[in-house]
């Protein structure tokens, strides 16, 4: 699933590469990935692309229509949806939920193998429609979330810390992959209850999280372009390499699960 890092990286990839480019044609090769009617796709025709931006795991893209209208396409690509920029000429792949043909001879196409993603095309004033908007919190690199902002809120917040985490109501933008790396950073269990934290953990927590990703996006940036479909795990600490020895003390990495397994080290990441 792309998360924070991952989708930052893209979205300066889309400005550097899309933005101010015109619409030719706008289509949905398998329309259930889109939410729009025909006539609002249809409107795309003669948009002007403008700066890509992201909000927790949604990308953003604006749209100014020729009538001088705004829309924005709000894609949450869930666990397998990718931006592909590639040559109008090239062959479309099953499940393409949306293909727009620039004017410069390439399309921006998202396809979603898993067929899971959601494209909502909306008015500029239109994404508290959207399923869940109003509810995300701070995104979690949001540099208006403080520390003393996020020892407020994770109290808040009851259960075990991976799915705390996760918990786009808590912080946006987390998911399986870097819920894991922070964890091990901050030497923190993830089935470990928030209640259990002192302060000294909570901080401990809060550093973690920047630096992880922080350092992530700093990485992706030079791994990611120009191919904005391939999603790097290879930068991943712990993260699905149960088995493995952990990078800090050497013991074995512990992993269970299946498809959103968990990896940590039972040593650097004690119950309590």
């Amino acid at each position: 699933m792309p998360e924070l890092p991952d989708l930052t990286v893209v979205a300066e990839e889309l400005v550097r590469r899309v933005s101010g480019r015109h619409v030719i044609e706008a289509s949905a090769p398998t329309p259930i990935l889109l939410r729009a009617t025909p006539a609002e796709l249809a409107d795309l025709a003669g948009a002007t692309l403008g700066d890509t931006r992201r909000r927790g795991k949604f990308l953003l893209l604006p749209f100014t229509l020729a009538s001088g209208e705004r829309r924005t396409l709000a894609a949450n690509a869930m666990l397998a949806g990718r931006f592909w920029l590639t040559s109008t000429a090239d062959r479309v792949r099953a499940r393409t939920g949306l293909r727009l043909t620039l004017d410069d001879g390439n399309d921006l196409r998202y396809v979603d193998r898993e067929m899971l993603g959601k494209l909502y095309l909306v008015a500029d004033d239109g994404l508290d429609a959207i399923p869940g908007w109003t509810e995300m919190g701070p995104d979690a690199d949001d540099p208006d979330l403080t520390l003393d902002r996020f020892r407020e809120r994770i109290r808040r917040h009851p259960g075990e810390l991976k799915p705390l985490l996760r918990n786009s109501r808590f912080v946006a933008g987390i998911g399986n992959a870097y819920s894991d790396e922070i964890l091990w950073e901050a030497g923190l269990a993830p089935f470990r209850r928030r209640s259990s934290l002192g302060p000294d953990q909570v901080e401990g927590l809060y550093n973690a999280m920047r630096r992880v990703l922080a350092d992530a996006i700093d990485r992706l940036r030079v791994l990611v372009p120009p191919d904005i479909q391939t999603q790097h795990r290879e930068i991943l600490k712990v993260h699905l390499r149960g088995g493995e020895p952990c990078p800090r003390c050497g013991r074995e990495l512990r992993q269970i699960g299946g498809r959103e397994a968990t990896t940590f080290c039972r040593t650097c990441q004690p119950p309590m």
